[in-house]
């Protein structure tokens, strides 16, 4: 080992990666090398070889490896700014110096090392402060902090960059890590499909929440809101919060004794398995605009009080018969209603999840012990659902590959990438709580921190003793609306889809100016005046169609806008003539797709708030 060469790499990893740097230290005494491995000086560069059998493979190729650098990013062509590029194997040293040296800093370079052996060689042998020197090339050595993989994956690809990606990997590495370096592309071809599905589904769903938000506000008109339950409900016995992960099957009896001693909060597909062990929960939270109906078409769903989000289901909203109340969720048409009848509109938070709002329900209520039930976080048995919620029996999943946290009953438990967000939330929101005590009766799952971990059999007999007719509470709930307020609501509602068509009417007043602006950048020479001028006219008339009160709906329908413009920021164009054709063209773009906005949302209002009475 050349120990000069070994602290100037630790020096220079340390500064960029401290904590890898403890491992480096840590691992490297214990580090028993598997592989035989030499460093070999060539005319160009020193190159990691490694004996297999009676050959020895050079890494990056026996000859001119500089050369084969350069063929492969002629033939990658352009990598704009914002690139992420994935290298396996740090002994692609020639090729990460030449893509280092041609491409823009923003360019997010990553790469997996998958031999733990060929590090430490390098790290004893090599100067490589270039992995750590030069920007931020991030960096996963198999045996040191593999763990970190997938987020490391994630942190340098989005929905922007995602169509750009660009991998590398050479013949030698695929011989000899077969199975690490196949992980590895997995990883990022999962990455990268879980970006585009969430954009897919963000352009799906966009439309379906629009459709569902025009059908479900007029029942506001009829409902109440969260904040007169302080009015009506006790909080001087808990509240239990029941989710529908895994464990709920493990003691969701024990809820029996509870009825009416707690307050019984259910989330929407917790709701079945709860009414088929005999339990009907006080009320329940639904947030999903694509919750199936089926999880909830059944008698007594249709009568239990409801929190719902305005963009939940339709279906479910329309099959639903009985008491609905309605939460603060920033929805602005809501804000509208509220505002102009002088009503305050109490927020709930949402972490994402169903849970998470009806967490915030219980404890924005004023409830000062809280039992959670069902709330996994986890995929607990190796499962995401209890059983009797999406089907009587569950599927059992592979979770070999899912990240592990630690467990409420387990030292460590799998879980899944929404999962763990959902618990993260959950850790934060409780820290951030008052005068609460939290009790997780999951028997199994996720650890949530600030929790009191016991068995719900033991949280019912200690919490659960005043006996209350919550029934009886909800019987006093009132509409939120008196008669007047509700007339000034409907008459606000019916002229909508009129908004929407003046609305068109500035879009088309922009376009025209986006056509007169692409005339003037065609011209050879432009006049600079009156590129000014018009311009001014587009950032106004933009600013006005933008700051519109239903803009924030329409804008729910133009996930491909929002991608096309910042998929864009990463093009440069070269003067100021190209400068002014691409905002034309992008701005003609743009309106036409709110066009399209409207004209999906137009004839949904007309048979929905224009049509209400």
């Amino acid at each position: 080992m050349n120990s000069e060469i070994y602290e100037k790499n630790m020096i220079a990893l340390r500064k960029r990666f401290p904590n890898l740097a403890d491992l480096v230290e840590k691992k490297k005494e214990l580090q028993k090398r598997c592989l035989e491995i030499q460093v070999k000086n060539t005319e160009e560069e020193s190159i990691v070889c490694v004996r297999q059998g009676i050959h020895t493979l050079y890494m990056e190729g026996k000859r001119k490896p500089k050369e084969t650098a350069k063929r492969r990013l002629e033939q990658w062509g352009k990598i704009t700014r914002g690139t992420p590029v994935y290298i396996v194997g740090m002994a692609n040293i020639v090729f990460l110096k030449e893509i280092l040296n041609q491409t823009d800093k923003s360019v997010n370079i990553m790469v997996y090392e998958p031999s733990i052996d060929i590090f430490y060689e390098m790290m004893e042998k090599m100067d490589i402060t270039i992995y750590f020197e030069n920007r931020a090339v991030g960096l996963v050595v198999e045996g040191l902090n593999e763990k970190e993989l997938n987020n490391v994956v994630t942190a340098f690809m989005n929905l922007a960059s995602v169509g750009g990606l660009k991998i590398y990997t050479n013949v030698n590495y695929k011989m000899l890590f077969p199975d690490k370096v196949l992980h590895f592309i997995k990883c990022i071809d999962q990455v990268s499909t879980r970006i585009v599905s969430n954009y897919n589904t963000t352009i799906r769903f966009s439309a379906v929440e629009a459709d569902n938000l025009f059908h479900n506000i007029c029942y506001l008109c009829d409902g109440s809101v969260t904040t007169q339950l302080c009015d009506i409900l006790p909080t001087d016995i808990p509240a239990i919060v029941v989710s529908a992960g895994p464990s709920l099957n493990k003691n969701i009896v024990e809820l029996r004794k509870a009825k009416n001693k707690a307050f019984i909060v259910a989330v929407d597909t917790a709701v079945k398995p709860l009414v088929k062990a005999g339990i009907i929960p006080d009320l329940y939270v639904v947030v999903d605009g694509l919750k199936p109906i089926e999880l909830l078409d059944f008698e007594e769903a249709k009568r239990i009080p409801l929190m719902p989000s305005l963009s939940s289901a339709k279906e479910i909203m329309a099959n639903h018969t009985g008491k609905k109340i309605f939460f603060n969720e920033g929805e602005m048409l809501a804000l509208q209603l509220m505002v102009m009848n002088g009503i305050p509109f109490s927020n709930v938070a949402c972490g994402g999840s169903v849970a998470c709002s009806a967490f915030s329900l219980v404890y924005k209520l004023g409830f000062s012990r809280i039992i959670l039930v069902g709330q996994d976080l986890a995929l607990t048995d190796n499962k995401t659902h209890a059983d009797g919620t999406f089907k009587e029996k569950m599927d059992v999943i592979d979770t070999r590959y899912c990240q592990m946290v630690p467990g409420n009953c387990e030292k460590m438990v799998p879980t899944r990438a929404d999962y763990k967000m959902y618990l993260d939330w959950f850790n934060y929101y409780i820290a951030g709580c008052e005068g609460i005590h939290v009790m997780n009766a999951t028997e199994g799952g996720a650890k949530i921190e600030n929790t009191e971990i016991i068995n719900l059999k033991d949280a019912i007999d200690r919490e659960c003793k005043k006996e209350v007719n919550i029934a009886s509470c909800f019987e006093k709930l009132t509409p939120i609306f008196n008669e007047e307020q509700r007339k000034r609501a409907v008459e606000y509602l019916n002229k909508i889809p009129e908004m929407f068509r003046e609305l068109k009417k500035d879009v088309e007043r922009e376009e025209t100016y986006y056509k007169k602006l692409k005339n003037i950048c065609k011209g050879t020479n432009i006049n600079r005046t009156k590129y000014l001028q018009i311009f001014n006219k587009i950032k106004k008339t933009t600013s006005k169609i933008e700051h519109h009160e239903l803009f924030s709906i329409i804008e729910r329908t133009l996930a491909v806008a929002n991608y096309m413009i910042t998929s864009e920021q990463y093009c440069e164009e070269k003067n100021f003539h190209e400068e002014g054709l691409e905002i034309a063209r992008k701005g003609t773009e743009y309106m036409e797709l709110i066009k399209r906005g409207i004209d999906l949302l137009l004839p949904i209002t007309e048979d929905t708030v224009g049509k209400l009475e």
